[in-house]
């Protein structure tokens, strides 16, 4: 029997009958509206944008909603991302997201908003499962015990028979009568904890209403149907009313006296199913050949692989777990929500709660999977519960809850070790953390909601997302292909494959959920013995040490694929430093432990006592930032399309990016370094300073169209971002000539024009005109102008490449000129680079108008800057902000410069200069 992995048509059925069903009459539409309406204007809006954090870390998804009220949040690791949020209903929020997520955000692109959408019910951008629930499942957040029940309640395939649940609300209770029975289709269903009514609570906390209402009519429109687990002191009635206004047709309440009998009322709504006639055995009877496909059959109807070898089939199966503290259970959600088995709770006795041995006689069972070691469920307990159902029982334990989560892994999901990285390569994971028990437990919360995620994932067959691993400064970055085409090489399971391509999915298909303590900075032993046993790196991988070496022996199949691990829980539960162990562990060690942390700095202050005018950063060879210009910079600079206003960076002033992304009028543009080959050569081909950033310029916008600042950023290849730079780029706030001043008859001295010799030298010309033809313009102010004087100082590098010597010390320029108009004077200062090619030397660099009597008559005084390293930074873009100072001290803004020299004949006395400054006034008084 093939069991299939999604039955479409019984899915569109479903989907057929619940449309047909909310068509009816007039009547129902109008009830339905109104309710909608005033659950809108009963909860205030918290999606208003707050300034985020300057401190170092990962950008944030633009498009959600960001607030000290619910701000869930996204962050990448090179073979891991981090789901979380402030807290555990934030964190819920971001589950939900990420379920539905479908982009490639923030390992394909820099841009997580779906082509620039700014709003929550319409992005899709980042990355997730790609799926839509058609219910949502609410529970209390202060006890772990409704949801471990709930759990199970989520439908990862779409061909469960689906619970039968008595609905207690309904937005048209004339046709969805309260109290009538329902079937609910619980496909993909999150769990969603919000704030108990033992707390006080009476509605939903605002991140719980917020996926709530994504799911409902934002991202998704699927969800109709919403089930709260627990009784009223759980969740409170009036939840009902607010899921109905929000615009959910049908809430149903599934509950018991207790939480042993909660846990039996959903077993009961679930119900149990024999293994199906004709099903000869599991859908992959084998582990140990390079793959494990799990297979769905019937409710209730598991896979158990007591070894790598053999597989059966175990029919009518429920969970019996321990209800009080679930340190077990909660690694157990993937499996109970993929296979529909329900969670009966145990108290810890050697007696069984009345509620779970009266389900255990009144439902059909066959087969008690027993989750926890002896300390948790007694034997006595356990003996109770198979007289009661006349069952086998399995118990399913390690050590501690870390080692049950592995063993979970390996006899429900397949994931038993071959020692080969190979035989798991792109496959997938999810981390959770768990410490403690009762009043001080750690971690449950994210848990519980992580079981239908990875169960969903299971059901989907999601392997690793495509990303490209760090460094990124290397010839060609490793990169890790999950379900596209790969070159030949092995197939992912070992096999070799010569002169074709194949198609990598994951080899094991389920999504297991494994332990970690809550806090601690290392994986438990037994966790970190299992993953890298999993995915071990072959010898002849090892040997590729070099990241070059290794990114072809990735490509070529020499490598595995690395897997993937989702964790959910922000860093008090989560650290960084495990998060950093697990991520190198899926790629047998072989891939960085660290996401990069990219740089990009700003324009620097001038210093007259610096040899090149300018003062040095620290890391960064010429101290010259990023700016803005509206001036072309080739041939010095590398290129991006366009002609407009550009974002440049100097050398040296962006490292570890895979992108830069410069963006204003609400509009984005991006380029990926690495494809531009930024990193290696110059724009005129020759490597300077390899692995380093070349000069290069971003195109942002048609000249003379940008109305406001421009916040720059670089993003590394797991989606953290350097702090933004704001860079003013204001048309109507424009230092600029209408063209080029040309100038011949310079005084000069020093090194002849027309060399450029290795071991170095310097030229200065001093050129002066009168008045020119072009004009100056201020704003929208234009000028005459009387006279120019520019003093050019030339330094040539003192280094060439070569194989010994891979980088190169560049001709680099600074300059001070001086323009006068009708209106009073111009005065600045310029740094950059020179190249000389064919009897020309072209200077291109930024440009600083640092004092004027004609400026300071329309702007007044120069600002201070705000500090010696220029304004506060600025985390992501969209962020509100006042219009700082680029950071040029004492100055009144900071742009392009273009210069050309001619060399017309032997020695410097008839050389011609052709020049152009230019500057964006960011000073903050106000013309």
């Amino acid at each position: 029997m093939n069991p299939g992995r999604w039955a479409l048509s019984a899915q569109r059925r479903r989907s057929a009958d619940l449309e047909a069903r909310h068509r009816r009459g007039s009547f129902r539409r109008a009830v339905a509206a109104f309710l909608l309406f005033a659950g809108v204007l009963a909860v205030a809006s918290v999606s208003a944008a707050e300034p985020r954090s300057v401190a170092a870390g990962p950008v944030a998804p633009t498009q959600w909603p960001s607030s000290f009220l619910a701000a869930p949040q996204i962050e990448g690791w090179p073979n891991a991302l981090r789901i979380f949020g402030g807290d555990r209903y934030q964190t819920s929020l971001a589950s939900a997201l990420v379920m539905r997520g479908q982009g490639d955000f923030p390992f394909e692109t820099s841009d997580p908003s779906s082509g620039g959408v700014r709003s929550l019910s319409q992005a899709n951008g980042w990355w997730g499962l790609g799926v839509c629930p058609k219910a949502i499942i609410v529970t209390a957040g202060d006890s772990p015990a409704d949801a471990l029940a709930a759990a199970a309640l989520s439908d990862s395939t779409g061909r469960s028979t689906e619970p039968y649940l008595r609905r207690s609300s309904a937005a048209d209770p004339l046709f969805d009568p309260p109290g009538g029975f329902a079937r609910v289709d619980t496909f993909a269903a999150p769990i969603l904890l919000t704030p108990s009514a033992r707390s006080g609570a009476s509605a939903l906390a605002v991140p719980v209403r917020l996926a709530a209402q994504d799911l409902r009519s934002g991202g998704c429109n699927t969800a109709r149907q919403a089930i709260i687990v627990g009784g009223p002191a759980a969740v409170a009635p009036q939840v009902e009313a607010e899921l109905v206004s929000i615009g959910y047709a049908e809430v149903f309440r599934v509950s018991g006296a207790t939480r042993f009998g909660t846990a039996a009322a959903v077993a009961s709504a679930l119900g149990t199913a024999p293994v199906p006639s004709g099903a000869s055995g599991c859908a992959d009877p084998s582990a140990a050949d390079g793959t494990a496909t799990m297979g769905f059959w019937a409710n209730s109807v598991v896979e158990w692989r007591e070894s790598p070898e053999e597989c059966r089939l175990l029919g009518r199966t429920v969970v019996l777990t321990d209800g009080i503290d679930g340190v077990d259970a909660i690694a157990a959600g993937w499996w109970t929500s993929f296979w529909q088995v329900p969670v009966l709770l145990h108290d810890g006795s050697d007696e069984l709660p009345t509620e779970t041995a009266t389900a255990l006689s009144l439902l059909e069972v066959d087969n008690i999977i027993v989750v926890g070691g002896l300390e948790r469920l007694s034997q006595p307990a356990v003996r109770a519960a198979a007289r009661l159902a006349r069952a086998n029982t399995i118990r399913v334990s390690g050590s501690d809850r870390y080692a049950t989560s592995v063993a979970m892994a390996e006899r429900l999901g397949g994931w038993w070790p071959t020692g080969s990285g190979h035989d798991f390569a792109s496959s997938m994971l999810c981390v959770v953390a768990s410490s403690g028990s009762g009043r001080g437990a750690r971690g449950w919360a994210d848990a519980l909601g992580a079981g239908p995620w990875c169960g969903a994932a299971t059901g989907a067959a999601v392997g690793a997302p495509t990303r490209m691993l760090p460094p990124v400064n290397v010839a060609q970055p490793a990169v890790v292909t999950a379900a596209g085409l790969a070159a030949a090489g092995t197939d992912g399971a070992g096999a070799a494959k010569t002169g074709e391509q194949v198609r990598h999915r994951p080899t094991r298909d389920a999504v297991p959920v494994l332990l970690v303590p809550a806090g601690a900075d290392r994986l438990p032993d037994s966790v970190a013995a299992f993953l890298l046993d999993a995915f071990a790196a072959s010898e002849l991988c090892e040997s590729q040490a070099d990241p070059v070496a290794y990114a072809k022996a990735l490509a070529n199949g020499v490598c595995p694929m690395p897997g993937f691990a989702v964790a959910f829980g922000g860093d008090s539960v989560i650290t960084p430093g495990l998060l950093g162990e697990l991520s190198a562990a899926l790629g047998g060690n072989m891939t960085s432990s660290q996401p990069n942390e990219p740089v990009l700095i700003g324009a620097q202050t001038p210093d007259p006592f610096s040899p090149y005018g300018v003062q040095a950063t620290p890391g960064v060879e010429f101290g010259v930032g990023s700016f803005a210009t509206s001036l072309s910079m080739a041939p010095v600079f590398h290129y991006d399309d366009g002609d407009g206003v550009q974002m440049c960076m100097p050398r040296g002033t962006f490292a570890d990016a895979r992108w830069l992304v410069a963006e204003t009028n609400g509009t984005a543009a991006a380029v990926e370094v690495p494809q531009k080959g930024w990193y290696l050569a110059d724009a005129d081909g020759v490597a300077r300073s390899v692995g380093k950033g070349a000069p290069a310029c971003v195109d942002v916008g048609e000249t003379g169209t940008l109305a406001a600042p421009l916040l720059a950023r670089a993003v590394g290849p797991s989606g953290v971002a350097s702090d933004s730079l704001m860079l003013v780029a204001d048309a109507s706030r424009h230092f600029a000539l209408t063209g080029p001043i040309s100038a011949n008859e310079p005084s000069t001295i020093g090194t002849p024009s027309e060399v450029d010799p290795p071991e170095g030298g310097h030229t200065r010309w001093l050129f002066q005109t009168g008045a020119v033809t072009d004009r100056a313009m201020l704003g929208n102010r234009a000028e005459s102008i009387v006279d120019t004087r520019i003093v050019l100082h030339l330094y040539r590098g003192t280094a060439v490449a070569s194989a010994s010597s891979p980088s190169a010390v560049p001709d680099m320029f600074t300059a001070n000129w001086h323009i006068r108009t009708e209106r009073g004077t111009l005065i600045g200062t310029a740094h950059g680079e020179a190249l000389l090619s064919a009897g020309v030397w072209h200077l291109r660099g930024a440009a600083v108008l640092t004092m004027g009597t004609w400026a300071s008559a329309v702007y007044g005084p120069p600002s201070p800057a705000i500090s010696d390293e220029g304004p506060p930074p600025i985390r992501g873009a969209g962020t509100p902000f006042d219009p700082l100072r680029v950071g040029t001290s004492d100055a009144y803004g900071a742009g392009g410069f273009s210069a050309t020299l001619t060399v017309n004949s032997a020695g410097t006395a008839d050389d011609t200069l052709s020049w152009r400054p230019e500057a964006y006034i960011n000073t903050l008084t106000a013309p």
